[in-house]
């Protein structure tokens, strides 16, 4: 493990020798960052081995017997397992079952004491379950530095914390130090910060943690954004994540993977019914399910991940959106 060199003390940005992690800063004891962000070299996977449940993506990801101890005692145990790319996968167990260290084994923060890992040298966004305490900088000038470590730092990284703000609706303690934020806003700047990293892989600890329904259902919406296209691991307690977003689960105790599996996810629909002016229009919305109610009246099936979309064709178009409810 490698770290910046800077006069930030305990500044825990890890870096490992098979990937590159963004990591949340730990302790921040100073103002300016000096040194540079070298990106270590990392093996990619030999094996070649495709697998059939994830859209034969290739594997980023795999662990052959490991084991890890910390202080004498085996946290992992008899490890074994592979994640392919654009898959998400919830990682289930009690309290102390080893979730963290799981999903710390996979991030490249633990590496393993015995066995074999190999990870597909990659940008990694990872939200911890406990956000830490006394960073000095605002939420905004948090963001903004951990773009910049991250190169980052566009003309568009301003836009982005503001609209992630706004969705998080946090917009109003951007210049809020992050020490006087309470746990769920810290947990919101968290998750920011991972997104705003466009990682190839989000692992995230316990996410929904401290954050109200409200919050959680945004959390849940824009995870979703990212699925299939970015790989997800997440630890979770709450089922509705499950359902929502993992099809497949694996399941930890004392250490060790007692269940791997595969569920069906089924898709939620919304009921999109509109006064439709113009027939032509429904030829740009053949990818939507659609039924003819009556004259110029039409009734959309339409995915939740696209109803923004459908929505907005619709209202540009002229139309009129008599009722948009989810289908149950």
């Amino acid at each position: 493990m490698g770290f910046f060199q800077s006069k930030f003390r305990n500044l825990a940005l890890h870096k490992v020798s098979s990937t590159r992690i963004n990591v949340v800063l730990l302790k921040i004891e100073d103002e300016q960052i000096r040194g540079n962000d070298t990106l270590l070299d990392s093996n990619p996977i030999q094996s070649g081995k495709i697998k059939e449940k994830q859209r034969f993506y290739m594997d980023i990801f795999k662990a052959q017997k490991v084991c890890k101890e910390i202080a004498g005692v085996k946290v992992l145990q008899d490890i074994s397992f592979c994640i392919s790319q654009g898959e998400t996968i919830a990682i289930k167990g009690s309290n102390g079952s080893g979730k963290s260290s799981l999903i710390k084994l996979i991030g490249g923060i633990y590496e393993p004491s015995y066995g074999i890992v190999e990870r597909v040298k990659m940008n990694i966004g990872y939200v911890p379950e406990h956000f830490p305490e006394n960073i000095r900088f605002s939420i905004k000038d948090y963001l903004h530095l951990i773009a910049k470590i991250n190169g980052k730092l566009d003309q568009k990284v301003n836009t982005k914390i503001v609209s992630y703000a706004d969705i998080f609706a946090i917009k109003e303690f951007l210049h809020t130090p992050l020490r006087k934020c309470s746990k769920g806003t810290k947990q919101k700047v968290g998750i920011i910060q991972a997104l705003l990293m466009e990682p190839d892989l989000i692992l995230l600890d316990e996410p929904l943690t401290g954050l109200d329904q409200t919050t959680q259902s945004k959390v849940i919406k824009q995870l979703r954004a990212f699925a299939n296209i970015t790989t997800i691991v997440l630890t979770t307690h709450e089922q509705v994540l499950i359902n929502e977003l993992a099809p497949r689960i694996i399941e930890v105790d004392k250490g060790k993977i007692i269940s791997d599996s595969f569920v069906e996810i089924k898709e939620k629909l919304n009921i999109i019914k509109a006064k439709v002016p113009q027939n032509n229009l429904l030829q740009e919305l053949t990818f939507v399910e659609q039924k003819l109610l009556g004259e110029n009246t039409i009734e959309f099936k339409v995915p939740i991940t696209e109803s923004d979309k459908v929505l907005k064709i619709l209202l540009e178009r002229g139309c009129s959106i008599i009722e948009l409810k989810e289908m149950r």
